[in-house]
């Protein structure tokens, strides 16, 4: 007699009655009778089997799933034979143990394995099964004690080569670990003080080696060549012509005059003990002719030397622009990846938020830990992200329940607060260029010779301390006000940024235009040197370069001066005295902002200086390594850990965002200098040029036809109106590709939600079959024949009586999303 769970078929059922569908009711089926029948009876009736087989409530993607699904069965049985596959069988799996499955599936009739590569592959299945350890490690000894057959010849090779190959990657891990810098700090400060403290850490690392990158980039192409060659003559790699001939060169009254502006930029130079330490803080004197600024660099061909008669040289110039370009372009590369590796893992967080505290909970621990102290920091890193959790769901919880009283004034608040902020940025931003203005026309007045040693000093920093003050006064007062506006943990941090990036971004600016407007000034000489009124300025890129020399300095100087001067002494004062002054103002907590813009604006000053001071990466480079060490002592000895969490993977995607923005800030000005701003004609290596790109024509110009006719097609609208069109379609193609995605993850999240009710389906089988609690009372089983009855009449398609069990007995397991009934 056939039979099928929850329809009849040709035959009257044991007991009970049937609606008007011909569905046969929960009660009316002995559910020991039913499971006799077979494990398939069971798995048929699962929602996640109904949803699939359903072909009259179906959708498109729905049956596109199906199909999907048969093909990729048809092609796991063309590999079986290949690739022995762990058992489905229901009947299979209700009489035999996990393990006993495995083993029947791994061996031969006989007890045997085929060869040692099938054994390999066995215990990679092993390390997959979804078993525990102690069941793993049955299978493993059963497997390495059967019999194998040894694998000999050619295949005996192969199998012996990829077991070193394994065995060398697996070392070359554990050696790379090891050698992995400040990995056992990253430890220390994520337990500590959790994973959104850790961020800014791992950002600054970042930062390390992206400066280191560039410095020996930097170092090798264009400091090196200075100072190992000698410096030779105009040749046509220079002028693009033979500088002997006057009558055929286009140069020849460039470098005439480029050699006369040269004898006359003449730098003082004082062997006192005070000027020497003054010429170093500002980068004059004897600094200013070093390879630290751009005005030391020669603009004629560096002599290599003579090999096989050919001599060879090294054309200064061409580098110079070059590198400028691979490395604004390698952090660019960078910048990209890095930030698009932070939106992966914001995605991939935000679609956790069902099973936060589960995975957290049940899947957090790492069972590799053997350390008690690792094993400390372990708990308090699950301690700190679970109340990251709580803290932002208590957030939404408390925003979602304002009345509109207090929606109007929180919003009136914010509306003041942007308003005081724009008018702080503009203020910020006028006293810059006040300050730069007046202190250029005290330097260039009769008495500034006059003043002491010290008194210079501080006058020539007074707009670099100008902009220090105020990178440190005016976030202070964001980070107070923001506090006021009850935004959550993450836009409070996001809102903050923007204000201080602005801030110091803008800071720059204003300082880069000041100096902008004193280069351009029109009453020049025929060295284009400025003379009365305008600012005398022999090398305008060394003049950059030491104003950006001196707010790396004093960046420097200010962050160790903080941190021990401010930091250290309060904590102190906080611990040891015990005052209602001390209770107020409280242990310091570290303020991730903060922090992450002073490394944003240190980047940033790199960036922007590197052109103009290609030292500057170096000087990057020992400050990063100094103050991790320093703020990491600083964190675990004076702060506390902040009372409002913060997100790790949010908040690295957004400093990302930050310092790419900064990144094509910078760039502005770089790209303006090469292309729209005469070079000084009396230093560097561009100063037979009118502007600096002209060297890369030069270069083109003495190429074979061919290659400078492709050169020209490359720049000409021919070529970039179909590149343009090209990219759109990429953009076009990735943006559909993206949209199928998110299709395939809708229909995934819908499958797992069937799989998370089939295990309540099963669990209230197995309380039927034991005689356990059951689901619902009388009253459920009544409701369930009501809304049975119900769905027949208004539905044309079936829908069994268990599927109705499913949908109003059985409850969604916590955390699972629930869907509407269409969508079985």
């Amino acid at each position: 007699m056939s039979y099928r769970w929850g329809r009849k078929r040709n035959v009257a059922p044991a007991t009970g009655t049937t609606d008007d569908a011909g569905d046969v009711t929960l009660k009316d089926v002995d559910p020991k009778r039913a499971f006799r029948v077979g494990g398939h009876a069971v798995i048929a009736q699962l929602p996640s089997s109904k949803a699939l087989s359903s072909d009259s409530g179906a959708t498109i993607a729905r049956r596109r799933l199906i199909r999907e699904q048969e093909n990729r069965g048809t092609m796991r049985h063309r590999k079986q034979t290949s690739r022995p596959k762990i058992s489905r069988d229901p009947e299979v799996i209700a009489n035999q143990s996990v393990v006993d499955i495995e083993l029947h599936n791994m061996f031969d009739d006989d007890g045997e394995i085929d060869d040692e590569d099938e054994q390999w592959r066995n215990r990679n299945l092993i390390k997959d099964m979804p078993t525990s350890i102690p069941g793993k490690r049955v299978l493993r000894e059963k497997l390495l004690n059967t019999n194998v057959r040894k694998l000999k010849g050619w295949a005996g090779w192969k199998y012996r080569r990829k077991l070193g190959w394994n065995k060398f990657k697996i070392s070359y891990r554990e050696f790379v670990g090891r050698l992995e810098i400040w990995r056992s700090s990253f430890k220390t400060v994520e337990g500590h003080f959790g994973t959104g403290v850790l961020s800014y850490f791992t950002f600054l690392k970042w930062l390390f080696f992206l400066n280191i990158y560039i410095m020996l980039i930097v170092f090798v192409f264009i400091c090196l060549p200075q100072i190992i060659f000698t410096s030779g003559s105009y040749t046509t790699a220079i002028t693009g012509s033979n500088t002997t001939n006057s009558s055929s060169s286009t140069y020849t009254t460039a470098v005439s005059l480029a050699v006369n502006c040269t004898n006359l930029y003449v730098v003082n130079v004082t062997n006192q003990g005070g000027y020497l330490v003054l010429d170093f803080l500002q980068g004059t004197g004897w600094m200013e002719k070093t390879i630290l600024f751009f005005g030391y660099y020669d603009n004629l061909d560096l002599s290599i030397g003579v090999f096989g008669g050919t001599q060879y040289s090294y054309n200064m110039p061409l580098a110079y622009l070059m590198v400028t370009g691979v490395f604004l372009f390698l952090s660019l590369v960078l910048l990209l990846n890095h930030t698009a590796a932070g939106f992966k893992q914001t995605l991939v967080s935000s679609e956790d938020k069902y099973f936060q505290y589960c995975n957290k909970v049940f899947g957090g621990w790492d069972y590799a830990l053997s350390d008690p102290k690792t094993c400390q920091l372990k708990h308090k890193s699950l301690y700190n992200e679970i109340t990251v959790d709580l803290t932002e769901e208590r957030d939404v919880q408390r925003r979602q329940n304002r009345t509109g009283k207090q929606k109007c004034g929180i919003y009136s608040l914010r509306f003041f607060v942007n308003l005081f902020v724009l008018v702080v940025l503009g203020g910020s931003g006028y006293l810059i260029y006040y300050v730069q203005v007046e202190i250029s026309k005290i330097t260039e007045g009769t008495d500034f010779p006059n003043f002491g040693t010290f008194v210079q000093l501080a006058i020539q920093y007074t707009p670099s301390i100008t902009l220090t003050l105020l990178n440190v006064i005016v976030p202070f007062i964001f980070e107070k006000i923001v506090q006021g506006e009850d935004y959550s943990t993450d836009y409070e941090v996001k809102i903050t940024l923007v204000r201080i990036v602005f801030l110091r971004l803008a800071s720059i600016a204003v300082l880069v235009a000041t100096i902008y407007i004193q280069i351009e000034c029109s009453t020049k000489d025929y060295c284009s040197v400025g003379t009365t009124p305008c600012v005398e300025l022999r090398c305008w890129e060394t003049y950059v370069g030491q104003q950006l020399y001196k707010l790396v300095i004093l960046d420097i100087l200010a962050g160790i001066g903080v941190t021990l001067f401010v930091e250290f002494p309060r904590k102190l004062i906080v611990t040891k005295c015990v005052c209602g002054l001390t209770k107020a103002v409280g242990q310091q907590e570290f303020i991730i902002t903060k922090n992450v813009l002073d490394l944003v604006y240190s980047q940033t000053l790199c960036w922007l200086g590197t052109f103009f001071s290609p030292l500057i990466p170096v000087i990057a480079v020992l400050h990063y390594f100094i103050f991790f060490y320093l703020k990491k002592v600083s964190l675990l000895v004076n702060m506390a850990p902040p009372s409002r969490p913060y997100r790790a993977s949010k908040s690295n995607s957004f400093f990302m965002f930050v310092l790419f923005i900064s990144f094509a800030l910078v760039c502005m000005p770089i790209g303006w200098c090469l292309a729209r701003v005469a070079p000084s004609k009396g230093c560097g290596p561009f100063r037979i040029y009118t502007y600096m790109y002209e060297i890369v024509t030069v270069t083109i110009a003495q190429w074979p036809q061919w290659l400078q006719d492709i050169c020209n097609f490359i720049g000409s609208a021919g070529f970039a109106v179909p590149c343009f069109i090209a990219f759109l379609l990429v953009i076009y193609y990735y943006h559909a590709l993206a949209s199928a995605r998110k299709q395939m993850v809708r229909l995934m999240k819908e499958q797992l939600a069937l799989e998370g009710r089939d295990k309540q389906f099963l669990m209230q089988r197995l309380n039927d079959l034991t005689g356990g609690p059951k689901a619902k009372s009388k009253e459920t089983n009544g409701n369930i024949r009501k809304v049975a009855s119900r769905e027949s009449k208004s539905s044309s398609s079936v829908i069994t009586q268990s599927q109705v069990a499913l949908r109003n007995g059985v409850e969604t397991p916590p955390g699972v999303p629930d869907y509407d009934d269409h969508r079985f």
